[in-house]
């Protein structure tokens, strides 16, 4: 199934947030993402975040892109989108996810088994197309009902 190119206004997002890399992520033993998912959940941070956008879901944010294909260092946040323009709480961070085109890549099925599958599809697809990532922010928004995620893959202009 192709991706679906569509077009975002910028967003704020705002949670816990932590340093990785694609290196860190790779390996279970040092993945720091699952730790944040856990932070998020039993600090009940979704509950403390003023002024959340519209819908209940949880968002992922991947951005400060660092360093090549070896080694990719990243800031990963968990939050919620958020309306409004107040500062975050103590304790948690923001991040904008700019606005341009992004392509969604659908994760449906047990996670995060299908959200890992996903992020293999994404990295196969953009081996072989015509455009490139361009590597500003990307989203993860995960639904309420815990089977399905949408992946939203920032591409560059042009």
């Amino acid at each position: 199934m192709r991706p679906e190119r569509v077009r975002r206004v910028e967003a704020r997002v705002v949670g816990v947030q932590a340093q990785t890399s694609s290196l860190l992520e790779a390996d279970p033993a040092t993945a720091v993402l699952p730790a944040l998912w856990r932070r998020f959940e039993d600090d009940q941070v979704g509950d403390r975040i003023p002024n959340r956008a519209g819908t209940r879901t949880t968002c992922v944010v991947y951005s400060d892109y660092q360093g090549g294909d070896g080694e990719r260092r990243f800031r990963c946040l968990v939050g919620a989108e958020v309306a409004g323009g107040d500062e975050p709480p103590e304790g948690l961070a923001e991040v904008t996810v700019p606005g341009g085109d992004y392509l969604v890549f659908a994760a449906r099925g047990a996670m995060p088994v299908a959200l890992a599958a996903t992020w293999a599809r994404v990295a196969e697809f953009f081996e072989h197309a015509p455009l490139a990532r361009a590597f500003t922010a990307d989203l993860e928004v995960h639904y309420p009902a815990g089977s399905a995620v949408d992946v939203l893959v920032a591409v560059a202009d042009g």
